[in-house]
């Protein structure tokens, strides 16, 4: 029977007379909408457009920014007019107007020509400058700096929090914009007249190496101010006091004491401006309610010490000592990059149990952030909370061996007053909690607040139907979703819970493209990938953790790999390249180490991690001891030195770097013939593992006579030595899922994502998991190194699910979906059907198809100001422009 294909489409007749509907309902600046105290002297803009109508592009833009919401609205452009722009671009435009002046505010709209007509000018849109450089600073850094009694530096770092204040008056005529640039090391609250300060902002500012910068905050205040004023600041240690000090020193390290810098700008409508800066007329004690908070061990909270009214005109100071001037931290101050951390989420628990006078409160589900409850007590009593992912055996005790020496513990003493109350510098990794020394409680005076970076994760929808009615698939992605989010801490962590929580480079090689999938993490990994740059040594040398508070310089190729990917995902994912060329040359810089330093015989030969966490031949193993298991590290980092070389020529030539494009050209067809010689042997590559021949395949290694042969070995493997699970450690399973589907093993991919048996994500979930394991073996493996909130292991599981599965894939020779490949792989017999969205740059894309009567139904949404080619079931493909499609295909299969 022929192929039957139908395209079902909005039709647009010629000569009609009526008019397309066309709009631009999202604008952004950096990727941000309405971003506040930016330091970036060429913002770029950026705009969605919306239609009725399929195939609409732009032809041409205007833009105009203005120093004022008058001139905005009159269409005066007088910071800039760009004219008519003969241009297709609608994302990343550079601004190319009048210098930009620090600490200002401007207002900005856009008119877009289109081959469906012209719109109106967009709504009004804005964005505010920070201080640009330091020279815009005026005061001091300011604060205490040396410990107090009762105030420990030792492996539990204990430091009180630091309260600081300053009361001022503003003139006597009308205030037109008041404006704070603030930053609090290592964390800080803001008050003022009484309210906290942030739009729900929590944890700020976002953790940096100090050292090289610092991240402040801005915040328009202009309602807050009136003719009598008090400005509160409360400080905590954060990472710039380090929760573990004088411990393993020559890898952790810590930085200072608490300390503030902050600049407030009040401007008045005669046209004069007031500035109230961090000096030593400011007050400051540490006798407040905050005896201590270590993101490790927990915060205890003397709510006998209470501060009433510390941040109100006219309280009493006169007991407070005077700030004192103190060192720089020595990093520069910049803007904000990414949006500060929030409460996204409040839930109450799913069950409350009591066991003599402790509680044992259950979410539910694994996530990380804080407990919100009602206080009730008599003064001096402690209520304690403690935190953790699992209850040990009986259920009724908390399982706390995985988190080494981490306390993650609240200590409340009470008043005697009943208040709502939770930690403000801390959060936990945890399902359960313990609350001991409190009243009666019920699951209405506990709510779980979980904190992560602000980002917007509408729109984001995956769902497989199964022939089976099973869930599994869906579940493992929900679990992804929760630690995903939950290790989002202003740079992407490891894990919430236990004495570590680190930025490690390793976990988000690949795993950064599988997130730019469930939700818009542009900012925060543009943020990280500065702090990796920043964390080189002056040879080249990139520390695996970074921010570098474990200064773990190995000279390692896999884990310090994650920056040119997330460069690589960012220009893939969002169109932008500015990471990139901004990290061009520390990456550069980077390979010519590890060429330096490891090469010789044309193979890298140092690898420090290996396939990390390869499922063990024992249960209780955290690392396989069984050499059949162990893929050889120079295979390992050979390979990947050879892909970044390939990855690094395609920029090279993309920058206009022509010499640096042929060297690594040049390197990466050497080690080719290296890697061939040396590690295919009978078949093979080195010792036959999964990983071992996966990375040549994938990365484009093999020789086109071996390729088939060695594609049929990885399936064998997998089958005869497996059992059809996953055979493969961190740097396997990064390649594992998308190579199987393309290599016509679709189904073979589904089965080992979906196992309930060991070892495979559906093992997990089956053993009650709600997040993602460290380990394939978290329920058996020694505590040591057995987090049950990691991403590590999701590998490519994401963008398997919603590149192959789903068939939305990002065209990198026109990136940020401005061109779409929608190429689903059909093969999988288990599915019913998948629905995939992605909120692209350019809007939402939409994949749905599923199976109807012999037939596959496809529905597809492309945005407008895009194209796609749609890669039918039957081989054939169809290119498209934007708008709203129906396939039906038969006998493609």
């Amino acid at each position: 029977m022929r192929t039957i294909i139908i395209l079902l489409a909005a039709i647009v007749l010629t000569g009609t007379t009526a008019q397309a509907k066309i709009s631009l309902p999202r604008l952004t600046v950096e990727g941000q909408t309405h971003p506040v105290g930016i330091d970036v002297a060429t913002p770029r803009f950026g705009w969605q457009i919306w239609s009725d109508r399929n195939n609409v592009v732009q032809r041409s833009y205007r833009i105009l920014v203005a120093s004022s919401m008058e001139n905005i609205e009159r269409s005066v452009g007088d910071v800039w007019d760009s004219g008519t722009v003969i241009s297709g671009s609608s994302q990343w435009v550079a601004f190319k107007g009048h210098p930009l002046r620090p600490n200002t505010e401007y207002f900005w709209k856009v008119q877009v020509a289109t081959n469906r007509g012209t719109t109106e000018w967009s709504h009004v849109s804005s964005w505010s400058t920070g201080l640009m450089c330091p020279g815009q600073w005026q005061g001091h850094w300011i604060g205490l700096d040396s410990l107090l009694p009762d105030e420990s530096d030792s492996r539990h770092s204990r430091i009180a929090s630091r309260y600081l204040r300053r009361e001022f008056e503003t003139a006597g005529c009308s205030v037109r914009r008041a404006t704070i640039h603030i930053c609090g090391l290592g964390l800080y609250t803001l008050y003022i007249n009484g309210h906290r300060v942030g739009n729900g902002d929590v944890l700020t500012p976002a953790p940096t190496d100090y050292t090289k910068s610092v991240i402040y905050n801005t915040y328009d205040v202009t309602t807050l101010i009136s003719r009598r004023n008090a400005l509160g600041v409360a400080l905590a240690g954060g990472h710039y006091f380090a929760q573990t000090q004088n411990y393993q020193t020559n890898v952790r390290v810590t930085y200072g004491y608490p300390k503030l810098m902050a600049t407030l700008f009040v401007e008045y409508t005669d046209g004069h401006t007031d500035t109230l800066s961090a000096d030593s007329t400011w007050r400051i004690s540490a006798e407040g309610p905050v005896r201590y908070a270590n993101e490790y061990d927990g915060e205890l909270y003397d709510a006998r010490r209470q501060l009433a009214g510390w941040t109100e005109w006219g309280y009493d100071d006169s007991k407070w000592m005077k700030a004192r001037n103190v060192g720089a931290p020595g990093g520069r101050l910049r803007g904000n990059v990414t949006p500060p951390m929030e409460v996204y989420e409040k839930n109450r628990p799913v069950a409350l149990r009591r066991y003599g006078r402790r509680y044992i409160a259950d979410f539910g589900t694994n996530g990380a952030g804080r407990i919100r409850m009602m206080m009730r007590g008599q003064a001096g009593d402690t209520i304690v909370i403690r935190h953790a992912e699992r209850l040990d055996r009986g259920d009724s005790t908390l399982y706390t061996d995985n988190l080494r020496s981490a306390e993650a513990t609240v200590r409340y003493v009470s008043d005697g007053q009943q208040r709502e109350w939770a930690p403000e510098f801390t959060y936990y990794g945890f399902r359960y909690a313990e609350i001991t020394g409190t009243g009666p409680l019920t699951e209405n005076d506990i709510v779980r607040e979980l904190i992560a970076d602000r980002m917007d994760d509408t729109n984001t929808d995956f769902h497989a139907g199964t022939t089976d009615g099973s869930t599994m698939l869906n579940d493992i992605i929900s679990c992804a979703r929760r630690g995903i989010r939950s290790n989002y801490k202003g740079m992407p962590v490891d894990c919430p819970q236990r004495d570590e929580r680190m930025p490690w480079l390793g976990d988000r090689t690949t795993g950064c493209f599988g997130e730019s999938y469930t939700a818009d993490c542009h900012s925060l990994y543009a943020k990280w990938v500065a702090d990796i740059c920043q964390s080189q040594r002056n040879d080249g040398c990139i520390s695996d953790v970074a921010p570098a508070y474990w200064r773990l310089y190995n000279g390692n190729v896999t884990w310090p790999a994650a920056l040119p990917f997330a460069c690589d995902m960012l220009y893939r994912q969002y169109g932008d390249l500015r990471p990139m060329q901004e990290s061009y040359e520390p990456i550069k810089r980077f390979m010519e180490y590890v060429e330096k330093k490891h090469q010789r015989d044309g193979l890298i030969q140092y690898d420090r991690y290996g396939d990390w966490c390869v499922p063990p031949e024992s249960p209780t193993l955290v690392h396989s001891k069984d050499p059949a298991r162990q893929t050889d590290g120079r295979l390992i980092a050979s390979a990947y030195y050879l892909y970044l070389c390939r990855m690094m020529e395609g920029y090279a030539s993309l920058l206009g770097h022509t010499a640096d494009a042929k060297y690594f050209r040049h390197k990466a067809d050497a080690m080719t013939v290296a890697v061939n010689d040396t590690f295919l042997v009978n078949g093979r590559y080195a010792n036959g593992t999964v990983t071992a021949n996966l990375l040549p395949l994938a990365m484009g290694i093999v020789p086109q006579n071996h390729a088939a042969a060695l594609s049929d070995s990885i399936v064998s493997t997998i089958t005869k030595r497996h059992n059809g699970h996953i055979g493969a450690g961190v740097i396997g399973i990064q390649w594992l899922m998308r190579w199987l589907s393309d290599s016509g093993h679709g189904d073979m991919a589904y089965t080992m994502a979906t196992s309930d048996t060991y070892p495979g994500w559906g093992y997990m979930v089956r053993q009650g998991a709600t997040t993602i394991w460290e380990l394939w073996n978290g329920d058996t493996a020694n505590p040591s190194m057995n987090s049950g909130n990691h991403v590590m292991l999701l590998g490519d599981l994401l963008p398997w699910c919603y590149e192959r599965l789903g068939g939305i894939r990002p065209d990198i020779s026109r990136p940020g979906f401005r061109h779409i490949i929608l190429k689903p792989d059909f093969s999988v017999k288990e599915l019913e059907s998948i629905t995939v969205a992605h909120p692209s740059p350019y809007g939402i894309i939409r994949s749905n198809w599923k199976r109807d009567a012999g037939k596959i139904v496809w529905n597809v949404s492309i945005p407008a100001n895009t194209t796609a080619e749609v890669h039918l079931p039957n081989g054939r493909v169809k290119h498209i422009g934007s708008g709203e499609y129906r396939f039906k295909c038969r006998n493609g299969l």
